[in-house]
């Protein structure tokens, strides 16, 4: 190839790979994006404060525990899983799913009392290494 031309291409390719890189970064600190990184912020911190007003993160692994196997939903659930493994997952839309070794499963609505225990419960329980699946390592057990 000729030295010319090839010096050419090169260039040419360094320019786009500098304009690309430029406007990615452009792209990221855009008011659109910080303002979805501020809400995601803001998401972060409400999963930590129920709708009581209460802190959950000041709640032990076992309060959290006790206060779902009480909470309605989780007993009917329970109750019409009788000697299944119940377990907990964290879905990508944040609600928390409850599942049983009998293949049933129910989804906590996203912005209720029992999902934001759940999931306080689930974090606690992955944190300290307790409660989990050694077959599924993003699930808990929950009984």
């Amino acid at each position: 190839m000729h030295p010319v031309v090839t010096a050419s291409l090169v260039s040419l390719g360094k320019g786009v790979v500098e304009n690309l890189t430029r406007s990615v970064g452009k792209q990221f600190n855009s008011p659109s994006n910080l303002s979805f990184l501020s809400e995601i912020n803001h998401a972060e911190k409400n999963t930590s404060t129920s709708s009581t007003g209460f802190q959950l993160g000041s709640l032990s692994e076992f309060q959290l525990k006790e206060s779902l196997l009480r909470d309605p939903v989780v007993v009917s659930f329970a109750e019409a899983n009788p000697n299944s493994r119940i377990f907990l997952q964290r879905r990508s839309d944040g609600t928390m799913q409850v599942g049983s070794s009998s293949g049933q499963l129910l989804v906590l609505e996203k912005d209720s009392a029992v999902n934001q225990i759940a999931s306080a419960f689930y974090d606690k329980s992955r944190l300290q290494g307790s409660s989990q699946s050694p077959l599924h390592p993003e699930t808990v057990f929950l009984k």
